[in-house]
């Protein structure tokens, strides 16, 4: 009787590539941020501009190096 109630309980999904928490994955071209980073802006200023946050932004930048 328990096997019946728990058998549809899980479906398996396949992940669909993207980060393994839901969010796709993104690209910011690495000539862009240089580019950005040598204008003189500032990490705010660049993720505002890539629509991204200032924790992505860092990222790639340490990512760089």
């Amino acid at each position: 009787m328990l096997k019946r109630f728990f058998k549809n309980e899980k479906k398996e999904e396949l992940w669909r590539g993207g980060n393994s928490n839901g969010r796709p994955k993104l690209t910011i071209d690495e000539f862009k941020l240089s580019y950005l980073k040598g204008a003189g802006k500032s990490n705010r200023e660049i993720a505002r501009i890539l629509s991204v946050s200032e924790a992505t932004i860092r990222r790639r930048l340490k990512e760089q190096k």
